[in-house]
């Protein structure tokens, strides 16, 4: 799909057009063959346009013809082909920015369309305003992540082994995540240069505020990251603890019912042994003796740990 849009100084709010003019926002989503085809004629490079539709591309810049290509990648995506995030081109022409995206952003672009007052003829600028978009998106998900961590990591020793698989599933997403921001942050560096894109003033604070964000987001990724090692090196500590208890315990119990199964197995052989036989209390005074014997044997144990 494809579609046009466009906004001035004098109406700065983006509205859909029909036609193709100068300063034109181009929004492709999951373009087919033919789309494509639009697309390259427009003047977008064959093998980039390809290289964004990859659904395991890293993010990059690239200067080509006149055009400044921008691939990054989105957090979160129903597409099955990828596991937390999704690769999405910015192309900047003389004329034109276009999107290409190989899933339907519109979670991502509606929000941004009602809320932003920007003019798609200042390219640049628009860009910027486009990755500031995507860079709340990730602290809303790193946000989102660490809130859910905190309600299920409240006690070390209340977690469970499903509590272990949640964050083994966080751990994934927050490298996929991680993955994604380095490499996007690394091309922002570039276009800080000023080699590949054209800057001004104004536009070179919004590129720096926007590698501020993306760093706070790779820092914060990090560290949530540590706080899941930890948890998993804690948890399996705790393990170790209870099973080390747990072995401590069915000890002292063997060795407890020790002494009365050796006196039973004395008492039972067909030999003379010391005692009457015959006297009615000798059962309970072979039972009380090994009981005793065996009690404080337990207690001396549990005692020394």
């Amino acid at each position: 799909m494809i579609s046009y849009l466009r906004s001035t100084h004098y109406r700065p709010a983006i509205k859909q057009i029909d036609e193709l003019q100068p300063g034109t926002w181009i929004r492709s989503e999951r373009p087919n063959e033919d789309e494509r085809t639009q697309l390259v004629k427009l003047g977008l490079d064959t093998d980039i346009l390809a290289d964004a539709l990859d659904p395991h591309e890293v993010p990059r810049v690239e200067l080509e013809d006149g055009w400044t290509y921008f691939i990054t990648r989105l957090p979160d995506t129903d597409d099955e082909f990828n596991d937390y995030t999704t690769p999405m081109l910015f192309a900047l022409g003389d004329k034109y920015i276009v999107t290409v995206s190989r899933d339907s952003l519109g979670r991502l672009w509606q929000p941004f369309i009602d809320r932003t007052l920007a003019p798609t003829t200042q390219k640049t600028k628009l860009f910027m305003h486009m990755l500031d978009a995507i860079s709340r998106q990730y602290q809303t998900r790193i946000a989102t992540i660490n809130r859910q961590m905190r309600a299920t990591t409240s006690s070390v020793h209340a977690l469970k082994a499903k509590d272990i698989a949640t964050m083994t599933e966080y751990e994934r997403k927050l490298n996929d995540y991680l993955d994604a921001l380095l490499p996007t942050n690394t091309a922002l560096e570039k276009i800080l240069g000023g080699k590949m894109l054209q800057l001004y003033e104004d536009d070179r604070d919004l590129v720096e505020d926007l590698s501020i964000d993306f760093e706070q987001n790779i820092a914060r990724c990090k560290s949530l990251l540590r706080t899941i090692t930890n948890l998993r090196d804690s948890y399996r500590a705790v393990m170790d603890t209870r099973l080390n208890e747990t072995i401590r315990l069915l000890t002292v119990i063997t060795l407890t019912f020790t002494i009365p199964t050796m006196f039973a197995g004395l008492y039972g052989m067909n030999v003379d042994l010391p005692g009457d036989e015959n006297a009615p209390y000798m059962f309970w005074l072979i039972l009380g003796v090994s009981g005793v014997i065996a009690l404080s044997l337990a207690a001396y144990f549990l005692r020394k740990r």
